[in-house]
């Protein structure tokens, strides 16, 4: 396990206890085990995996943090036809303020589509933190199992949430990428929880996912394609992947029962946005040379559907 998780927990968990005298703790908590299937032009799996959530709070203190590891077997992964077994994990922590007992920061997790969720808790949170993931794969997509590091805020008022969480790959600090600036280098998600009542919750979202290829070092940056007439340096890149990128801009959104839930997103892949987005980053910072995005591609539809049957135990202290 990764060094960073313990390392992360154990600030955040010490935080919250040195502020504490002679009053109790008050811990809430959740775990689900899952199986998914997912249909989409970009992916298409059969996931196990299994989900855990909770908090600590003292008085208006609270720290939360979530940690799921699943395994996944695909026909299809990053729009490439292909079949293997894959392995994810993900870890966040958040500190902050208010009660926290309604447990909607698990929805802050980017690796599920299924919440946990606490329909007695009524308590809010505002806070922010930090979090990490990695995904392994096999075959000629092995060099694209990358860790992503995660920044994180939510807010929450009794059944209601809202998060921002913004991931990349670079590496800085407590934001813990790979610091490759490929694959699915980047990626935005805001999103709307609500609990509707004892048995029912849902999320509405909007998301940005960026993809591109390994480039290749060896060569000069010095590409033609979106380069702005030669002005701008741009990568060549590696084989066997070297022409896949994505510019992923959808909405999304959950419908969420007792055992079971469906997700939907469905948005376009253009890469005139992803190239925009990431020349912005790329020229305005200067991380790097620019990547050679199709920019004159036809923008084209983006959709997936994921169905999640699965057992949740929440503990309420």
């Amino acid at each position: 396990m990764e060094k960073q998780i313990l390392r992360i927990f154990t600030l955040l968990t010490l935080f919250l206890c040195c502020t504490v005298s002679s009053q109790k703790l008050n811990a809430n908590g959740g775990l689900l085990l899952k199986a998914q299937i997912a249909l989409g032009n970009q992916n298409q799996w059969l996931k196990l995996g299994i989900f855990g959530f909770g908090t600590l709070n003292y008085g208006d203190i609270s720290v939360e943090s979530g940690l799921s590891f699943a395994s996944y077997q695909f026909l299809k992964r990053h729009t490439v036809k292909i079949s293997g077994l894959g392995y994810s994990y993900e870890f966040f922590a958040l500190g902050g303020i208010g009660k926290n007992s309604n447990l909607l920061g698990s929805s802050v997790s980017n690796a599920n589509t299924s919440i946990i969720f606490n329909p007695k808790g009524k308590g809010g949170f505002n806070g922010l933190g930090f979090g990490f993931s990695k995904d392994y794969l096999p075959k000629s997509l092995k060099s694209y199992g990358l860790k992503r590091g995660a920044l994180i805020m939510r807010f929450s008022n009794a059944d209601h949430n809202l998060h921002l969480a913004f991931l990349n790959d670079f590496k800085i600090g407590w934001f813990n990428g790979s610091g490759t600036d490929y694959g699915v280098t980047g990626s935005l998600d805001i999103g709307f929880a609500k609990i509707q009542d004892l048995h029912t919750a849902y999320q509405l979202g909007f998301g940005l996912d960026l993809f591109t290829p390994r480039p290749n070092y060896s060569k000069s940056p010095r590409n033609p394609i979106n380069s702005d007439d030669g002005r701008k340096n741009v990568w060549y890149t590696l084989p066997p992947i070297q022409d896949l990128f994505y510019g992923n801009i959808y909405g999304y959104g959950t419908y969420q029962e007792d055992n079971y839930a469906i997700n939907l997103k469905l948005g376009v892949n253009s890469q005139k946005a992803g190239a925009y987005i990431q020349n912005i980053l790329h020229d305005g910072l200067g991380l790097n040379p620019r990547f050679p995005w199709k920019v004159k591609t036809k923008d084209k539809i983006y959709l997936e559907i994921s169905g999640n049957s699965f057992l949740k135990e929440v503990h309420d202290d």
